[in-house]
């Protein structure tokens, strides 16, 4: 987009949306190296100088705000030459409503560039959309914002899909129906027919596996995101007691960070030795920089000076941002926390998860939201046990004060993820139907667990292995449409969509299930990328002005 337009000085004028589609994936030096000296907000322009020497490229979401602003921009220019990308399908009506603002002939391109979505990783998107449900139906607008992104993502990869949903979800129904019947409208926009029945859109539901979200996380990328949230590919430190200015916001983005692509799914034990070497190789290089004793030395600073400094910014970063991590696991004892939830959604044993619950929920060194948690994981697991005692566990929470809109959290997870409310056997308590079933829980209590914190493995990898083995049953993930008669039964490519948001645990997951599959790409999007703190604000919205059914607080 940036180098597709004439040589020349130029400035970005984007909405608050594209503005973060394009800071996930490029750094401001790295636009800035593109001859692009400036940055606006469509939304935030002034009538300001005008500035003709400047090229202008726009990249916006195809919406009726940003129409009529752009109208409005086109009929006083500011800037010599307008290039407009759109993130997705723009209409005709709204292309002649430019055409007819655009008197003074400044618009050179008008294109549609398929990026309606945050790119985290090669097999991550983000719609960046945290609220996304009411009553457990779609938000006011965002049905439609969440077929656009992800017929955007199809569109920009010419994927054509079998889609397929999970079947005890209305919302899934309805957004595989608009999704199927946007791609038909759009078929033109598909160069070539050979990825039909190659790929696979396979459209999930949170609800399904509301464990994952409220789990504990070790490995570096889900961690940073679950103990100091990552927006945009941004973290705040700034309230990180003596942190330098330059560290108060960092990036991190695999796509800015080398060392960070390089770590981001390294467990907490392994980031802290590699953290280590890092410093290590830091001071080598520095002792050896401050050797500068002839003109050649001299010269062999400067020439890697920018590297240099580069390097010198990684280690203070992470050694803070790790430091950081390393101090909340210790002043919230988060590796025992970890430990009991593991083996409260691993295990089978309800006497030993209540009575560890029990040890933990009074204790002054468990943060209020983490006793919260740990609650909602027993009532999720042990629903129908007999002895079943999760109102005890809530009186041991009022006993230690906590609020009544965490309490009444408890009673709204139970009807957005309880028993009633999932299709899958989440904790393999059913009765299995085969064989296989059947032997493969038997070798899962046998084998031996290598780290006590992450035994658990998100019901995602269970669902694509069901895809990859051709298993996956149609009663319960039904086709949306008519079965293409050229439907392999191992796709080349699946797309997953969660309804309701993934998680960095389930990304990893599909780092790993990808390495081990070689031919299969499979990518995962979702309506945000949720910590457990953003999950629990989402249940709460989405269950909004619904009865409580199966706990009354």
């Amino acid at each position: 987009m940036i180098t597709e337009s004439e040589p020349g000085y130029k400035i970005m004028l984007m909405d608050k949306e594209t503005t973060s589609f394009v800071s996930v994936v490029l750094g401001m030096s790295e636009v800035m190296r593109q001859e692009v000296y400036m940055f606006e907000r469509l939304d935030q322009t002034s009538s300001g100088e005008n500035m003709a020497y400047l090229k202008c490229l726009v990249y916006v979401r195809p919406v009726r705000e940003n129409i009529e602003l752009l109208v409005r921009e086109l009929q006083k220019p500011r800037y010599g030459s307008y290039y407009i990308y759109f993130s997705n399908v723009v209409s005709k009506s709204d292309v002649k409503l430019l055409a007819e603002a655009d008197e003074h002939e400044v618009v050179r391109e008008v294109q549609e560039f398929y990026a309606d979505f945050q790119a985290l990783s090669p097999h991550l998107f983000s719609l960046n959309m945290p609220t996304y449900s009411t009553g457990l139906k779609w938000a006011s607008g965002a049905l439609h914002r969440t077929v656009q992104g992800v017929a955007g993502v199809l569109f920009s990869l010419q994927l054509l899909p079998t889609i397929r949903y999970q079947n005890n979800s209305e919302m899934a129904r309805v957004l595989a129906e608009n999704i199927r019947q946007t791609v038909l409208t759009e078929s033109s926009l598909y160069q070539t027919s050979e990825a039909e029945g190659n790929t696979l859109l396979l459209i999930l539901d949170r609800r399904d596996d509301p464990v994952t979200p409220l789990l504990q996380q070790w490995i570096y990328e889900a961690m940073v995101h679950e103990l100091l949230g990552v927006g945009s590919g941004r973290v705040s430190l700034a309230h990180v007691a003596g942190v330098a200015d330059d560290l108060k916001e960092v990036v991190m983005s695999p796509t800015q960070d080398d060392f960070y692509a390089r770590s981001m799914y390294l467990n907490y034990g392994e980031i802290g030795q590699t953290i280590k070497d890092l410093m290590e190789d830091y001071q080598k290089r520095l002792k050896k920089q401050q050797k500068v004793e002839s003109i050649t030395d001299m010269k062999t600073f400067v020439e890697n000076y920018p590297e240099f400094k580069k390097m010198s910014g990684t280690v203070s970063k992470h050694v803070t941002v790790v430091g950081e991590l390393s101090r909340l696991v210790g002043t919230y004892g988060l590796l025992g926390l970890s430990e009991c939830q593991q083996e409260l959604v691993c295990g089978s044993d309800h006497s030993l998860n209540l009575q560890r619950i029990n040890q933990l929920v009074p204790d002054p060194k468990v943060r209020e939201v983490d006793a919260v948690v740990l609650v909602m994981l027993y009532a999720l697991r042990h629903e129908g046990h007999p002895n079943n005692d999760t109102r005890g566990l809530i009186a041991a929470l009022r006993k230690r004060s906590v609020s009544d809109h965490y309490l009444k959290l408890i009673s709204s997870i139970m009807d957005y993820g309880g028993a009633r409310a999932r299709q899958s056997d989440l904790f393999g308590t059913q009765t299995p139907q085969d064989v296989s079933s059947i032997r493969k829980r038997l070798f899962k209590g046998l084998k031996g667990v290598d780290n006590v914190y992450t035994q658990h493995n998100p019901l995602l990898l269970e669902t694509l292995g069901e895809v990859m083995k051709g298993r996956l049953r149609e009663g319960a993930f039904p086709y949306c449409g008519n079965v293409p008669s050229t439907l392999t039964s191992r796709p080349q490519n699946v797309v997953v969509f969660m309804v309701g948001g993934a998680t960095y645990e389930e990304s990893q997951a599909v780092h790993q299930f990808n390495l081990t599959n070689p031919g299969v790409r499979v990518m995962l999007g979702g309506s945000t990328i949720h910590n457990s703190a953003s999950f629990l604000a989402s249940v709460e919205a989405a269950m909004d002005g619904l009865p409580r059914k199966t706990l009354r607080i």
